[in-house]
């Protein structure tokens, strides 16, 4: 059998809020470094040159259009090449647009028969070896018309999670149908998913072939594919029409296809995984002094116990009898929170917006 061409395609949008004030609606945390030498968008494209085998001229980049010169920037800087397949959303309409977009892009440039592996942009991986078995199980699958998602099996009983219920056969080592999508539970019930061991936490990572996925579109979303395909009408298939892009339905990927579709599996793993979307997980990831505190920059403390507490050159952080905290000094703004409570730095964010602090939510800040 012929070898398929596999092309990583990296979802880079997002809010870049989850993270404030590090991260920005125009700086989002993809281009911060957080976890390594690199951003989470250099390690991502690393990561699935790797795993793939595939060039950097392979890569299939989504992104915004205000967002392009920071990734040209960033992906060129070292991978050169990578930028060569960059295609610009005018405006954010959600996964399922970014895929099927992704898609009819593919099977235009490289065929129908390649393979898509559908990476978000600002995860993390603490084990590519772990993932690369995944990998490979999930594009056996894939050639063999089935769409694979990646589940991850939880550590916890985590609500910022979407679930995943297995179906109760494996048709080959762990690759398994997928019986349901479950949204974000309330903790009672994550917890009830975690003993039972039949839930898997929801990656957003998908291998599929571009001929395959845009006929589960024609099926399933053929408004989305549609107006997708009509905002590329046009000769520069990296710019779509800006009046025709905002007519694509709103929907996610897995609302509008993995939901729906029979045609669904889902490889279990565990590499370590996170999609990094609170300071909580942040966290839980980084390395920690002895008592559990994660500090960088210019920081004092005594009596300081489980917190995440980040300075800048030219001023101090000093902290004295506090535990559990997230303190961020990022020069135009400084966050004092409780690190577990995600909700309150959402409401937070979303006050800022209503008072008019645009400058400090849009402010590009701590490139790296």
């Amino acid at each position: 059998m012929t070898q398929k061409k596999i092309i990583p395609i990296i979802l880079c949008g997002g809010s870049g809020t989850r993270l404030w004030p590090m991260s920005r609606e125009a700086y989002p945390k993809q281009f911060l470094t957080l976890t390594g030498e690199a951003s989470l968008l250099q390690e991502t494209v690393g990561r699935s040159l790797r795993l793939t085998g595939a060039k950097p001229e392979d890569v299939v980049i989504v992104t915004l259009q205000s967002f392009a010169p920071d990734v040209k920037r960033q992906l060129e800087e070292v991978f050169p090449g990578a930028s060569a397949h960059m295609i610009c959303e005018p405006l954010a309409r959600n996964t399922a647009a970014a895929v099927a977009y992704a898609a009819a892009y593919v099977a235009r440039v490289f065929g129908d028969d390649a393979i898509m592996w559908v990476l978000p942009s600002d995860h993390h991986i603490g084990s590519e070896q772990a993932l690369g078995q995944a990998f490979e199980l999930a594009k056996a699958s894939a050639v063999d018309d089935s769409l694979v998602t990646f589940g991850i099996k939880p550590t916890r009983p985590d609500t910022g999670y979407g679930y995943i219920r297995l179906a109760d056969k494996i048709i080959m080592d762990n690759l398994t149908p997928v019986a349901a999508f479950v949204e974000k539970p309330d903790f009672a019930t994550a917890q009830e998913y975690v003993n039972t061991g039949e839930y898997l936490w929801n990656s957003g990572m998908f291998v599929f072939t571009a001929g395959f996925v845009l006929k589960q579109f024609e099926i399933y979303a053929a408004d989305i594919l549609a107006a997708v395909r009509t905002a590329l009408q046009g000769q520069d298939q990296t710019r779509p029409d800006a009046d025709a892009y905002a007519r694509i339905p709103l929907n996610s990927f897995d609302k509008a296809i993995m939901e729906k579709s029979s045609a669904v599996m889902v490889v279990p793993c565990d590499p370590d995984w996170s999609d990094i979307g609170s300071w909580q997980s942040l966290w839980d990831i980084a390395p920690k002094d002895a008592q559990g505190n994660v500090v960088q920059g210019m920081v004092v403390e005594t009596d300081t116990r489980n917190c995440y507490i980040q300075g800048q050159k030219g001023r101090i952080i000093a902290c004295a009898g506090v535990e559990d905290l997230v303190i961020v000094d990022t020069g135009d703004a400084i966050l004092v929170a409780d690190r577990r409570n995600t909700d309150s730095l959402r409401v937070l964010v979303a006050r800022l917006k209503e008072a008019g602090h645009h400058e400090i939510l849009r402010t590009l800040h701590l490139k790296n």
